[in-house]
């Protein structure tokens, strides 16, 4: 942090009139601030961030002296130092901005085996935070679950199945397992059967009763969703561009199915659904001969279905959640339930950075026994290589709070907003600022999206965006259909 930094930052939120997700502002003009531990454990449970003291949000961010540089100084040190856990060590920064004493206060990212950081006063369920665009939101319990699972190594899929039995796996695919594992791995034959299932993860016995685990339901069960229900993939065809519209005959759906059955046979029961569901085009090649080639590249949807199907959350936390698949008219969407696993991150996706698995054993036996982890790592690569093929958009990837979500889009969103601002040219005599554009851009793109999320993508604050839509409804440009909660927005003519 530099004092460069520090100005540049202050005069990036009088601009923008914002905070952003790694930038707060606080008033400390009559003393140092009561409540400023929300912001530290949320930064540093996120990305870490600068907290600049002397900043006043309410009053355009223009600066006001602090009341005494190193008393804040030795107050925050000490809220970082006993009140939290674990200990948070802040770097100060003193500066003189416009004639005003400030204090930058940069908060780092802790390592991830060390999160959650929390108010203790409250304890780790209520005082545990997490930035979200400009605000410190509450960690749910299934965020504080997802790191302290992490941290205590804890392999969900290796969890027995506690009303299944043996008899609930295929004996026909397990005899084939045996016998092709005992020919690969040789040092294994001199084990029992049920001692090498054991060891590969297939089974559990440690309460004397042989059940399969979690892993062994997925690969080789005989029918998974009898034990555990949810863990399905929910396929629709929505009639139009958002969740809510209706098609020509009062329908919601034009088709829907739940696809059930193990990893393998999911996977391929709800390509079929995808090919069923989206339209071809006709190519005829030199030799006059006809092929009908999906709009969409199905080895980018395989690629994408399977990494919902491998990499979601199977801890009995998401035990309620499904996959969703959605196919709308302008893109396909296939949500998972979970968070981005340990220390990766969305920038590393498709990387040559190394990423965690959060299910092991899933992905040792698929390996063993399909072709569904054969570009292992390479996945997502993958996908962009064959959307660029089609000219189409990169898949687009969102870390959501509890939930990961791709993205294939038909339509590259730099020609979805020229349309948009074609008509708000050709059909209004107001003028439309940047963000005006940009925000009508999203609405189109994702009727559903949330004003948290609006305020990610447009990096401010959830107050301007609240602004941004206000001055759209007044100009008749969107309306609000539905309660705030469950509702879209509708961009009018």
């Amino acid at each position: 942090m530099t004092e460069k930094e520090v100005i540049d930052a202050i005069k990036y939120m009088q601009k923008y009139q914002t905070e952003t997700d790694k930038l707060e502002a606080k008033t400390a003009e009559k003393g140092c601030p009561q409540k400023c531990y929300d912001t530290i454990s949320a930064f540093a449970n996120k990305y870490g961030g600068i907290i600049i003291f002397g900043i006043n949000e309410h009053n355009n961010f223009i600066e006001q002296d602090v009341y005494d540089v190193n008393d804040l100084q030795k107050k925050i040190t000490a809220l970082c130092t006993t009140s939290l856990e674990p200990k948070i060590r802040p770097e100060f920064l003193a500066v003189t901005y416009n004639g005003k004493k400030l204090l930058a206060v940069q908060i780092n990212e802790l390592p991830q085996k060390k999160k959650p950081c929390y108010y203790k006063n409250v304890g780790i369920n209520k005082g545990s935070y997490i930035r979200i665009g400009d605000s410190d939101e509450h960690m749910t319990d299934y965020e504080i679950y997802s790191l302290q699972s992490y941290v205590d190594g804890i392999e969900e899929d290796l969890r027995p199945i506690k009303r299944a039995e043996f008899e609930d796996l295929n004996q026909e695919k397990i005899s084939s397992y045996l016998s092709n594992i005992k020919k690969d791995k040789p040092n294994l034959s001199k084990f029992s059967d049920e001692k090498i299932l054991k060891l590969n993860g297939i089974i559990e016995n440690s309460t004397g009763k042989i059940r399969p685990t979690l892993a062994g339901m997925m690969v080789f069960g005989e029918y998974p969703q009898g034990y555990l229900p949810q863990l399905f993939i929910a396929c629709v065809v929505v009639p139009g561009r958002k969740l809510g519209d209706i098609g020509e005959m009062g329908q919601r759906f034009d088709d829907n199915k739940r696809v059930e059955g193990t990893i393998e046979e999911m996977l391929e029961e709800s390509l079929s659904f995808v090919r069923k569901n989206i339209p071809a085009r006709v190519i005829i090649d030199d030799n006059g001969k006809r092929e009908d080639v999906p709009i969409y590249p199905m080895k980018a949807l395989r690629e994408a279905i399977a990494n919902a199907l491998i990499h979601r959350d199977y801890s009995s936390n998401t035990e309620g959640a499904y996959i969703y698949l959605r196919i709308f008219d302008d893109r396909i969407e296939i949500l998972n339930p979970g968070d981005l696993y340990g220390n990766n991150r969305l920038e590393n996706l498709g990387t040559d950075n190394m990423l965690e698995v959060r299910n092991n054993t899933i992905i040792r036996l698929l390996e063993e026994t399909t072709d569904i982890v054969e570009n292992r790592h390479t996945g997502i690569a993958t996908m962009r290589d064959e959307m660029e093929k089609m000219n189409l958009p990169e898949p687009e990837f969102e870390a959501l709070r509890g939930t990961f979500k791709v993205t294939f889009r038909k339509e590259k969103i730099e020609v979805v907003a020229q349309n948009i601002v074609k008509k708000c040219t050709d059909n209004f005599t107001d003028n439309f600022t940047d963000n005006e554009i940009k925000l009508l851009e999203l609405l189109k793109v994702n009727p559903n999206i949330t004003q948290v999320e609006l305020s990610n993508k447009l990096n401010v604050s959830r107050r301007t965006i609240s602004t941004l839509l206000a001055n759209l409804k007044e100009k008749g440009k969107i309306e609000r259909i539905g309660s705030d909660r469950k509702g879209y927005w509708n961009i009018l003519k």
